[in-house]
């Protein structure tokens, strides 16, 4: 039986919990959701983390269908221990999570991959695979049994994700060969090709150049817009996070700080105790080289 999302599982737009016993988050940084809006992600009061130690604690949040939602914050916050959680990487010490309404607890891990498709941080350790062998893998949740093979239509799929990242000239090459800008383009399609409803990305322009970042951002714009589909990432360029999201959620000692439009979490006084210094007026101090054109 499929278990009933609470009701209370909304959370604020505007800080949960005081941050630094500062003032409240300013009232226009809330900015809620569609009530027509299918939650594609639903994290009610969700506590994480490692050997019996808790990174995360008390996490309230809600995906939409069409949302591209950014998780900001300091390293060490518990912005990849939050993702691991929602994907059922790491065992939950408290809450729940649910994809499009069923309880993880209760969804097997080829079904789970069915729904989610998480990017990681690439890795230096690689197998000797092809580009394509390597897509090819992100296939393995639609076959019927173990002894089924790769159908026409998994070899269409994967050569169609690998063009529209640029990287169907390489499909034969050992992915060993690749720099880890081409890998990490590789690894986005093979999320693709695995045809999930919800992509889950930890830090995805790691490795890339600024052309490439920017293209990566593009695609997942592509992606996200067809029904049915979300994109939840962490970031660590506040640049890109701005762009490129609809919602962004601030975090800090593992609790949801303040979540809302880009344009206002980023103006918030949390944003700098966050970080531990003036983000605002470093990013007006850039901008303004390249404005006095020095």
């Amino acid at each position: 039986m499929t278990q009933q999302i609470p009701e209370a599982t909304r959370p604020p737009t505007v800080a949960a919990q005081p941050f630094a016993e500062a003032a409240l988050l300013h009232p226009e940084a809330a900015q809620p959701l569609p009530e027509t809006a299918q939650p594609l992600i639903v994290a009610a009061d969700v506590s994480a983390g490692y050997r019996g130690a808790k990174i995360i604690s008390g996490i309230n949040l809600r995906v939409a269908e069409g949302e591209r939602v950014s998780i900001i914050g300091p390293n060490g916050c518990g912005k990849t221990t939050l993702l691991k959680a929602i994907c059922k990487l790491i065992p939950l010490m408290g809450g729940d999570v649910f994809i499009r309404g069923e309880n993880i607890s209760a969804i097997g891990r080829k079904k789970l991959a069915n729904s989610i498709s998480m990017m990681a941080q690439i890795s230096e350790q690689w197998f000797d695979f092809t580009v394509f062998d390597t897509v090819l893998m992100g296939r393995y949740s639609k076959r019927r049994g173990a002894l089924s093979t790769d159908t026409s239509e998994d070899l269409r799929i994967v050569e169609e994700c690998l063009r529209t990242v640029g990287m169907l000239g390489q499909a034969n090459d050992s992915i060993t060969w690749l720099s880890a800008g081409q890998r990490q383009r590789v690894m986005l399609s093979r999320a693709f090709a695995q045809e999930p409803g919800i992509i889950v990305l930890d830090e995805p322009t790691n490795h890339l150049d600024l052309k490439h970042q920017a293209e990566l951002f593009d695609h997942l714009q592509t992606w996200v817009s067809k029904p049915g589909r979300a994109v939840i990432q962490v970031m660590h360029d506040l640049n890109f996070a701005r762009m490129y999201s609809d919602r962004v959620i601030l975090m800090h000692g593992g609790k949801l700080i303040a979540e809302g439009m880009p344009e206002n979490v980023m103006n918030i006084d949390a944003l700098d105790d966050a970080y531990g210094f003036n983000i605002r007026q470093f990013m007006h101090s850039s901008l303004k080289l390249w404005e006095d054109g020095t």
